[in-house]
């Protein structure tokens, strides 16, 4: 759909949210969420199972960026799909927009409206994200903004990826929960930004900035909200942050200070912004077009010509922060979890191959299967996710398998080869090239120097072998790449 449409008045901002809107006080208040059973065990709780559910989420939105971002960092991308609405609504609500005929590939819907009126035929509210879908039925299943990162951490731990971050460590999470509420409520530029008189503009603003100035000062000698490792409350407070200086403070009016201007909270965005999972999932140019376009919003603020801000520059966002420094364990943003039955145990050769086939080999194929983005991304996710993990542990053992050459090294080894000459390009898998991981290509040098591992491929056959058996639409005039050099 387009980005820039006809302006309407004011009464667009009006019907959109009529329903939120408190007719004593003129307010727009938060809504009360329908699908908000549980996840678990039992007749009344929504069941815990890999590939029955489809996150849809929306760049601009941030409780939808916390859905996604927690998803992401715990590997629950690989047994949770997730499907992208476009960052503008139409009267009905949201639109797939940036899929292929506007339609999600799964769903099959093209108003995501569509699975909240099959989980309730008589709805009749704004639909909203995130919202979690069951895919057998094509219904939505849950829709609770601020408590889908929870419920991604704690109900569905048996299915975290292996080493995933402990964002709820049990001895922090009352303060995590109270943090995290404290966040939900008082760093809300909604106050400001949704203000229909001046006297409720006032009160949301020196609100808004007494909770800045608190985490301020809390975050001078802590490098995260909770200590020296990222959790649920800096994710809640990230997404709000980012928006603040994207967005909030040019077109909410939460203008006092810039989030440059706190010296602690802007060290602090940087710092988890550069962080895996949270950069990939900011979207920033998203973000400035959801708020500054979105066509209420544009009525609401007075942006008659669908003009979008010059600002920020966002490549400050990638200078070092120093705030490694406050920290006991700087190398570590996250602390992991462990578990005393791992899925995978890595001590024996039968155990190492399933686990390749399992971290490493299915996501490759899935990778190359993959006919819509979102998919592509998850499985590229996946495979990335086990290329950090080898790494980390080569650093402490020359094979996989300690000091003794295995069956899986060869399978490992044929794997890597076949990334950086094919994957990488014919599957569109260039997170990396596998000699981008320091201890992965000490061990890839090891073993060419093994002639029974080294004459176990010959990749540059393979290489031209897979470029001659692409049909002609995916390669019409039979190229074969050169590199890399070998």
């Amino acid at each position: 759909m387009s980005y820039i449409v006809p302006f309407q008045s004011v009464d667009l901002f009006e019907n959109t949210f009529k329903r939120q809107i408190n007719k004593t006080t003129g307010e727009v208040e938060n809504r009360k969420f329908v699908f908000d059973k549980l996840f678990g065990e039992g007749p009344d709780k929504l069941p815990i199972e890999p590939d029955r559910y489809r996150l849809i989420w929306m760049p601009g939105c941030p409780h939808s960026n916390k859905a996604v971002i927690t998803l992401r960092l715990l590997g629950l991308d690989r047994i949770i799909s997730i499907g992208e609405c476009g960052v503008l609504r139409d009267p009905r609500g949201w639109v797939f927009s940036e899929d292929i005929g506007e339609v999600d590939p799964v769903l099959k819907i093209h108003y995501l409206d569509d699975a909240y009126l099959k989980g309730d035929p008589e709805f009749t509210g704004r639909s909203t994200v995130p919202a979690i879908v069951d895919v057998t039925t094509g219904a939505v299943a849950q829709n609770d903004p601020v408590n889908i990162p929870k419920y991604f951490v704690r109900d569905w731990k048996k299915y975290h990826k292996e080493n995933a971050p402990d964002l709820y460590p049990e001895e922090l999470q009352k303060e995590i929960d109270e943090w995290s509420d404290f966040i939900n409520k008082e760093v809300n530029a909604y106050g400001c930004g949704f203000a229909r008189n001046q006297e409720t503009f006032d009160k949301a603003f020196d609100s808004y900035f007494e909770a800045l100035d608190t985490l301020e000062k809390r975050l001078s000698d802590r490098r995260f909200v909770n200590g020296d490792h990222i959790t649920l409350s800096d994710i809640h407070l990230y997404v709000a942050l980012i928006r603040f200086h994207i967005n909030y403070h040019l077109v909410f009016g939460v203008n006092k200070k810039r989030l440059q201007d706190y010296p602690n909270l802007w060290g602090y965005t940087r710092d988890i912004y550069q962080t895996e999972s949270f950069y990939e999932y900011t979207k920033l140019e998203w973000i400035k077009k959801h708020y500054q376009l979105s066509p209420h919003m544009r009525a609401k603020l007075g942006n008659v010509y669908g003009l979008v801000g010059t600002g920020p520059d966002n490549r400050e966002l990638l200078t070092p922060t120093g705030r490694e420094k406050l920290s006991e364990d700087p190398d570590n943003k996250f602390v992991y979890e462990t578990s005393k039955n791992p899925l995978f145990f890595h001590n024996n050769v039968y155990g190492e191959k399933e686990y390749l086939e399992y971290a490493l080999l299915t996501p490759i194929r899935k990778a190359g299967e993959a006919t819509f983005q979102t998919d592509l991304e998850r499985w590229a996710h996946q495979e990335e996710d086990a290329f950090k993990q080898i790494d980390k542990r080569l650093s402490s053992s020359r094979y996989l398998l300690g000091d003794k050459l295995s069956e899986a090294d060869e399978i490992l080894y044929k794997t890597l080869l076949r990334h950086d000459h094919i994957y990488y390009y014919q599957n569109k898998l260039n997170f990396a090239k596998s000699f981008d991981y320091p201890n992965i290509r000490r061990y890839v040098d090891d073993l060419k120097n093994i002639d029974s591992i080294a004459n176990s491929i010959d990749i540059v056959s393979e290489k031209e072998q897979a470029f001659k058996e692409l049909d002609e639409s995916r390669n019409p005039y039979g190229l074969i790449f050169r590199g890399p050099e070998i």
